[in-house]
């Protein structure tokens, strides 16, 4: 029996991780597919799962969650190391000297399973362990166990909004390894979730828990497929992903209403997908239109319906560029809340989209990059850990490389002369 190994990088990666394993605990009992997840030993289960960060504080945090039976090789931090903000310190410092012990914990898991199917990971690529030692480590997993999938649910640089002065920089550097390593990513933005979380509900005060609530929900429901039908998850992002240097993807997320809401009402078929269908919904919003390469619908609710979006017109007349439907999925099972203020729905959905509008999120975050790099700022910090400056250039040069795959497949309207100009400069 398949199994898959979810691995959860730096602290934002970590607390997602949280989020989403205090999810699984709740669907446990539901599920059918215990051990894609889990290992069942004695009575007992064990989450597939490993986290890893530099900074112990929020490992020890999750430590003490006695809800969830984490094995004791399911964490590893490094010793006396108070952060890892940069990309450098992630992958040449500290970083470095837990590579072999994060690499013993992952196959001392792996060695306990019928078959390997994917690895899950989560990670911040603003931050320096989650892109330091996230792009170490998928290296290394990409050697040691090539064929299996890399599918990261991953966090991007926002574009308005930031805590942390280098996250370009890091960003920038990750795209290597996501490019090279990954099957897919489906992107995030802090940013983004906000709004969307401001639009579905009317909360006093929003803060990280709702974001990685966001996340969970949308891993949980991917992986769902697996747990509660049985189904090959390979097809779902081979469905979405039609080239392999194309595997970008964004989705949208609902509905989510509080407990409170007592005026709330469940949408039937047409309105719930013209709600997820909104570009409002979009956990990584960007500036231009959609412009759909290829889109999935995945569905969750307890009952099956085979029929669901087969003649909907919101995804009959929905734009793709090469003229093909939208693909539906269904996930039949309850949709669980971990956060108490939120209601569990009968209906929720993921819609995926990989599509051209991408474009132009890569091309502000190069133009970030250009007016940081152009002064030299904060380089001291990159090479004073052993790293070469010549590995921004590489950096840039894939972010760029990310722009042009998706400017040649949609090569339309969309691109205007400001793009053509942009792309002249590089």
């Amino acid at each position: 029996m398949s199994s898959a190994l979810h691995i959860h990088i730096g602290g934002a990666g970590v607390m997602i991780g949280d989020m989403l394993w205090k999810l699984y605990e709740a669907e446990h009992n539901e599920t059918t597919q215990k051990n894609y997840i889990y290992e069942q030993v004695d009575g007992n289960h064990h989450p597939h799962a490993f986290f890893v960060d530099l900074d112990d504080r929020m490992i020890h945090e999750i430590q003490r969650n006695t809800q969830v039976q984490f094995k004791k090789n399911s964490f590893l931090s490094a010793k006396n190391v108070e952060d890892g903000l940069t990309y450098a310190r992630g992958r040449y410092g500290p970083g470095l000297m837990i590579r072999d012990q994060a690499l013993q914990s992952i196959r001392q898991q792996i060695e306990a399973m019928d078959r390997l199917d994917e690895f899950v990971i989560t990670s911040s690529i603003s931050g320096g362990t989650g892109s330091g030692f996230f792009s170490l480590l998928s290296e290394r997993l990409y050697v040691d166990f090539g064929k299996v999938r890399q599918n990261g649910f991953i966090i991007f640089p926002s574009s308005e909004m930031s805590n942390n002065a280098i996250g370009i920089y890091n960003a920038v550097l990750s795209f290597n390894a996501m490019n090279y390593y990954f099957d897919s990513i489906t992107m995030f933005d802090n940013q983004s979730m906000y709004n969307v979380i401001d639009h579905q509900l009317n909360l006093d005060f929003v803060d990280y828990k709702h974001l990685n609530n966001l996340v969970a929900q949308v891993i949980s429901s991917y992986t769902g497929l697996k747990r509660f039908n049985s189904c090959d998850n390979l097809k779902f992002f081979q469905d979405v992903c039609p080239y392999p240097d194309i595997h970008y993807l964004i989705p949208s997320y609902g509905k989510l209403t509080l407990i409170n809401d007592y005026k709330r009402k469940e949408l039937d078929q047409g309105q719930f997908i013209k709600y997820i269908t909104k570009k409002e919904q979009r956990l990584y919003q960007c500036p231009q239109n959609r412009r759909s390469l290829s889109t999935n619908l995945l569905l969750r609710q307890k009952e099956l319906n085979n029929f669901y979006g087969k003649f909907n017109s919101t995804l009959k007349n929905l734009d793709h560029e090469f003229g093909q439907s939208t693909h539906i999925f269904q996930c039949t099972s309850s949709n669980y809340q971990v956060l108490p203020e939120l209601a569990q729905m009968k209906q929720t959905g993921t819609f995926f989209s990989n599509d051209g509008s991408i474009y132009s999120r890569l091309k502000l975050l190069a133009q970030q990059y250009d007016k940081i790099f152009e002064r030299r700022a904060f380089m001291f910090w990159y090479v004073g850990e052993g790293m070469e400056a010549k590995e921004l250039d590489e950096g840039i040069e894939q972010v760029k490389q990310s722009m042009l795959n998706y400017k040649e497949v949609v090569w339309n309207r969309d691109f205007n002369s400001q793009d053509e100009t942009y792309d002249d400069e590089y």
